[in-house]
């Protein structure tokens, strides 16, 4: 993978904002189908200076400004529709801001106080094309005629008792309503859900690792870890390298497959795992061995495997900005984070059968060290936990570029592994009458 970008992007960002100003934060957050891939995206943003989610119309403007001129809503969320939230003020305005609204699902918030500018602004947004969401229904809050200008509607799963979403999911979709729930947190409430029509789900479910205790550990794959491990070594030479990954014939296969894809545009096809090294260089064929490695542990959600590179990318860009020059042992930690729910086991069980360093051990098992908080910033920045997406002296904006360029440089890495073809089908609202 190119490695220019990044660095690039950071420069530019730093040019462009000034030391000590404020900076809008965004992330997006994953909206699962049934198939537990993601079909959406939501987008959060705060303010630098305030560390809150926006709120404000000058806040939502300021999102949508960055979401669609600077960052760009393909870098986010590729192909995938994107929900934002607007507030009332921006939804009240005399003309209503419309943003793509083939990929843009504007969210109204179900304690939203309605009066007539309101209402005329929502149906304003409906009639440019936009679907709408209600964000956070709520019996006692949530107005009634807001639900007839509505696509779709978000119940919070602990809010309900199960017999109220027994009783709320069939009169929602009788009204043509597309279900999504949210704060799911284990896959038992997935199933509860999915089997009560509910289409789109948001949560830590897929990331929570007790929920794959029943789970076996993948076979062989202690000993793909090993190899990923060693190739991380930065000691590791040349010829090491290539003959490690020459033994693992399905890595071989992999890596070489990915190599000769229009992904690189390589003006010669790559034989062997040597050519590969020379024309890639160590760096980048170590991150695609890495990634191809973590796709053999079984049949896991695409998305688990984006989270893990994403976080290992943004680890070792924390790690350089901050000034140090040993990246490795960032980059390895980022990327093993996941390994507790990927393998379906404890985190201390699977970093005693690894040669890993003991700075990456502390950090994944018990979060220490510098190596750890680097961990930490980008774990509090995916959940837009702004108040702890801090890591050394790295400023807001630097943390933000680094995140975003981690997130795509992860899906584009992911696209490039995954069969010719492959394509994930958005939740599209019901058609109503």
């Amino acid at each position: 993978m190119p490695a220019t970008t990044l660095t690039q992007n950071l420069n530019t960002v730093a040019a462009a904002t000034p030391e000590g100003g404020s900076v809008a934060l965004v992330v997006r957050q994953p909206i699962y189908g049934k198939a537990m891939t993601v079909v959406a995206y939501e987008l959060l943003y705060a303010d630098s200076a305030a560390n809150t989610l926006g709120g404000a119309k000058e806040g939502a403007l300021r999102m949508l400004a960055d979401a669609a001129l600077d960052i760009g809503l393909d870098r986010l969320a590729g192909a995938l529709p994107v929900h934002i939230r607007y507030p009332r003020e921006l939804l009240a305005s005399d003309e209503p801001l419309s943003l793509h609204p083939d990929r843009v699902i504007i969210e109204v918030p179900g304690d939203l106080v309605t009066d007539g500018a309101v209402l005329s602004g929502i149906r304003t947004l409906r009639h440019r094309g936009h679907h709408i969401a209600l964000d956070a229904y709520s019996p006692r809050l949530t107005r009634p005629e807001l639900l007839d200008l509505v696509d779709m509607v978000k119940l919070a799963l602990p809010d309900f008792q199960p017999e109220q979403l027994a009783r709320l999911a069939p009169e929602f979709i009788r009204r043509g309503l597309t279900l999504i729930a949210t704060s799911v947190s284990t896959i038992e409430q997935f199933e509860h859900a999915s089997q009560l029509g509910f289409d789109g789900f948001q949560g830590e479910f897929l990331q929570r690792p007790e929920k794959f205790h029943s789970q076996r550990a993948p076979r062989n794959g202690f000993a793909t870890l090993r190899l990923v491990a060693t190739l991380q070594n930065p000691q590791c030479t040349m010829r090491e390298v290539e003959q490690l990954i020459s033994q693992d014939l399905a890595m071989s296969y992999r890596v070489l497959r990915c190599i000769n894809s229009s992904f690189y545009g390589l003006p010669q096809k790559v034989e062997s795992i040597r050519q590969a090294l020379v024309l890639l260089g160590m760096d980048n064929l170590r991150q695609l061995c890495l990634l191809a490695a973590l796709q053999q542990l079984e049949n896991r959600p695409p998305s688990l495997f984006v989270t893990a590179m994403a976080r290992a990318q943004m680890c070792e860009q924390l790690a350089r900005l901050s000034g140090e020059s040993a990246t490795a042992p960032y980059f390895i930690t980022g990327l093993f984070s996941m390994l507790d729910v990927l393998m379906g086991m404890p985190m201390a069980r699977i970093v005693d059968e690894l040669p890993l360093a003991a700075s990456v051990e502390n950090a994944l098992v018990a979060g220490e060290g510098d190596v750890g908080a680097a961990l930490a910033c980008a774990r509090a920045y995916e959940s837009a936990t702004w108040i702890h997406a801090r890591y050394r002296d790295v400023a807001p904006h630097l943390i933000r570029a680094a995140y975003l360029d981690a997130v795509y440089g992860a899906e584009q890495m992911l696209l490039q592994m995954q069969n010719p073809g492959t394509t994930l089908e958005p939740i599209r609202p019901r058609v109503r009458g």
